[in-house]
């Protein structure tokens, strides 16, 4: 194997037997985001539209659905998030002392990871639609006077159903990262806490809450970020007349009329740039915990 004791000459080593896998990943991005710019500019040949201009992106903002989409996909997004990460924290909790000891109670925490969420949301309205099991059990056991009588919790205004199907696949994710780090580093620090008479809330939030804070944190962003853009969940569960914002760009992108494409391509830019703010402050924030860790 190649070495030099040249720090610049490791470093340019290391920098080209990176560079296949990283223009693997920038360059269709790169590409993706450079198409869906210009067009959302307004750049469609196909048309007849070569000239840029900020038009999409200033009817976009005045656009009453617009900000309805956009405040619901927040919304939705929030609340999926939040729901999960406290579910996530009590079930890593419990859970902690006993994933070694079971391996069955390994499969139940992961079983679902590698699923895809169409598969959770065809589950979820199975389920939960007003013709689901559910519906017809209560029927059946007199509690409505017909399956229709069931709550709507598909296909409804407040997105329900979404968010108990991000709940459904998104709490063992977020788990699984916090057992990792409780039962790599939090147990002996617990144990000495103990010997030295903390009590449970004390050795909770001097040792096991800090610990778990970044993992935490790290995956409730990603799963915000997941939530916010993901499309096929809000297609099946979602309100025609509530539509997330990736359901918006969809209808926008399949209509017709190719006049309605740079709208399309401007939705998917806001939804980058936010996925981008993201992704920044989950940078910046893991750079200063780290200095304070130092």
């Amino acid at each position: 194997m190649f070495y030099s004791k040249s720090k610049k000459a490791r470093l340019w080593l290391l920098a080209g037997m990176l560079l296949p896998s990283v223009l693997v990943i920038l360059v269709p991005v790169g590409a993706g985001l450079w198409i869906t710019g210009e067009q959302s500019l307004g750049y469609v040949p196909l048309i007849g539209q070569t000239e840029l201009s900020l038009d999409v992106y200033r009817e976009l903002f005045v656009s009453r659905i617009f900000y309805s989409s956009l405040s619901f996909s927040l919304m939705v997004s929030l609340f999926s998030t939040l729901i999960s990460a406290v579910l996530a924290v009590l079930l890593a909790l419990w859970l902690r002392r006993y994933v070694n000891k079971s391996k069955w109670l390994q499969f139940l925490i992961q079983f679902n990871l590698p699923l895809p969420h169409v598969v959770g949301a065809m589950a979820i309205w199975m389920l939960l639609g007003q013709s689901g099991y559910l519906s017809r059990l209560a029927y059946w056991a007199g509690i409505i006077q017909e399956p229709a009588a069931f709550p709507v919790l598909v296909q409804d205004q407040v997105g329900a159903g979404i968010i108990l199907e991000y709940i459904w696949k998104e709490v063992p994710f977020i788990a699984v990262s916090i057992i990792s780090i409780l039962k790599a580093w939090v147990l002996p620090y617990e144990r000495q806490l103990r010997l030295l008479g903390a009590s449970s809330w004390q050795r909770f939030r001097l040792v096991t809450f800090p610990f778990m804070l970044p993992p935490l944190l790290s995956s409730s962003i990603i799963v915000f970020a997941y939530t916010f853009g993901s499309f096929e969940v809000p297609y099946i569960l979602g309100s025609v007349s509530q539509p997330a914002l990736p359901i918006l760009a969809y209808e926008a992108y399949t209509n017709p009329d190719l006049t309605y494409r740079p709208e399309a391509m401007a939705i998917n830019m806001v939804i980058t740039l936010i996925s981008v703010v993201l992704v920044f402050l989950y940078l910046k924030w893991g750079e200063h915990h780290t200095v304070q860790q130092s």
